[in-house]
């Protein structure tokens, strides 16, 4: 590390700790810390990584989430996988398993980490599990008029413990690369400000009533790598911003992280491990609003969308240098975030933000969902959220379970001393939909409230706070 960087590093860890500069001003940090962080040696030993995935798709005619209404399975596209990567160096074992499903419950994670620790070793608080967020896997949640299965929640559960096994079992020593690409043609975002001042999701292509987009895009492709001592490349973590609601239909499938993956094994020419993190896609889609084109759906554009983004990792990977020497760290904390104001009925709550609209729907589903919510709430007002952080030598990941809107991403990236930093949504639970406190005054689908959208304004602002600085612990450590 240069001179000036540690400079940098010491003044960001000592601001940030010390509250001088928070990264979002006035954003309090309300948690009970659940730190697991590990002290790497001082000469820390050689990497060993490895990776591996196992099957979890589920049968057919089961329900496929991500829609307002029910869509049960007719058949299989692409198998929906769970990849996971281990890395250890002695003092320090992590993992990190991207799984090809809409969400991840809490429940699930706990049993699935439960299980990995018992039968490899592997600290459970040590493990990162990130949905792609398809919106053609399994059903593991219960929104709208879906409901998930718990029997396919608990058998994701024991294959996702299967793939960390797995990979653990065939962990070589290594050395480990990171880089970072562009794909800026891929997403957009799908929040726009209006002429009549109120924000609206999707308002459709070309609609002369578009001012301008309502958040920013993260054309980041961000690759994290490991080799054998021969060169052989084991596997690769890819992290890109952006939902998976490309293929749609009634055939399960990984949607386009499938065909990044196709990619990055098709140019290598061989049969790697690829885990996808998926980043803080809250508000970018791959429909583009501002073009007369038709409707970026289907599997033609899934496979465009895959083969772009893959195309640029694999570019990534082409100039990786790899060290055989990579510290390891892992922290986490777990905020106690509140429910939003519901007001005092649910039909009240709905008129108030009947100007966001929710993609065409009416009245009734969100009746139904703020009657959900306002049971939540009466259990219990606050919701505990946990943020994760790890360090692979000089790249950073931070997680959190919220479907996190793109500025808030490219905030916590600012506040990272690594490089390059990968911010992973929907990990290690599901809280929803999170935006900028800002985005909550405007209206649109994701702020509406509903079992996807259920925090207050400033929630965002506490997890991208938390996740800075649990980085910058990571640097200081």
């Amino acid at each position: 590390m240069t001179s000036w960087s540690r400079l940098w590093t010491f003044g960001c860890v000592f601001l940030v700790l010390c509250g001088l500069v928070p990264l979002f001003p006035g954003a309090a940090l309300a948690a009970r810390a659940q730190e697991t962080a590990e002290t790497p040696p001082a000469n820390p030993a050689s990497v060993r990584a490895g990776f591996a995935r196992t099957d979890l798709t589920p049968a057919i005619g089961m329900e496929i989430p991500g829609g307002f209404n029910k869509n049960f399975s007719t058949g299989v596209h692409d198998p929906l996988w769970a990849e996971a990567a281990y890395f250890s160096n002695g003092a320090t074992t992590l993992a990190l398993v991207g799984v090809d499903l809409i969400t991840v419950t809490e429940e699930m994670v706990r049993e699935a980490r439960k299980q990995a620790e018992a039968r490899c070793g592997i600290p459970a608080a040590n493990i990162m599990i990130g949905a792609s967020h398809t919106h053609n896997g399994g059903p593991v949640n219960s929104c709208y008029y879906v409901e998930k299965d718990d029997a396919y929640c608990l058998f994701a559960a024991e294959r996702i413990a299967d793939a960390v096994v797995k990979a653990s079992e065939a962990a070589v020593e290594a050395r480990i690369g990171y880089g970072l690409g562009q794909e800026p043609d891929a997403g957009f975002n799908r929040r726009f400000r209006m002429k009549d001042g109120m924000i609206r999701t999707h308002p459709g292509k070309m609609n002369p009533d578009i001012v301008a987009p309502a958040g920013p895009i993260d054309p980041d492709v961000a690759v994290l790598a490991a080799e054998d001592a021969e060169g052989r490349l084991l596997g690769c973590i890819v992290n890109f911003a952006l939902h998976g609601t490309t293929m749609g239909g009634s055939l399960l499938s990984a949607d386009w992280p499938f065909y990044l993956r196709e990619t990055v094994r098709g140019g290598l020419g061989s049969d790697i491990g690829v885990v996808f993190l998926n980043g803080a896609c809250g508000d970018v889609t791959q429909v583009d609003n501002l073009s007369p084109r038709p409707g970026e759906f289907g599997e033609a554009w899934a496979r465009r969308t895959g083969m772009s983004v893959g195309a640029v990792a694999l570019n990534v990977l082409a100039k990786m240098e790899f060290v055989p020497d990579a510290p390891l760290g892992v922290t986490s904390e777990t905020l106690d975030l509140p429910i939003r104001d519901i007001g005092s009925s649910d039909e009240e709550l709905v008129r108030r933000e009947a100007p966001g609209i929710g993609l065409g729907t009416g009245d009734e589903i969100y009746l139904m969902e703020a009657a959900f919510v306002r049971a939540m709430k009466t259990q219990s007002p606050t919701v505990p959220v946990e943020v994760q952080a790890m360090r692979i030598g000089d790249a950073g990941i931070a997680s959190n379970p919220a479907e996190f809107f793109c500025e808030l991403g490219l905030a916590v990236k600012r506040g990272s001393p690594w490089k390059p930093t990968m911010v992973v949504e929907l990990a290690n639970g599901c809280c929803g939909y999170v935006g900028t406190s800002e985005s909550y005054l405007g209206g649109g689908y994701e702020v509406r409230t509903s079992r996807c959208s259920y925090l207050s304004a400033g929630c965002g602002e506490q997890i991208a706070n938390a996740s800075a600085r649990l980085l910058c612990q990571l640097a200081a450590k």
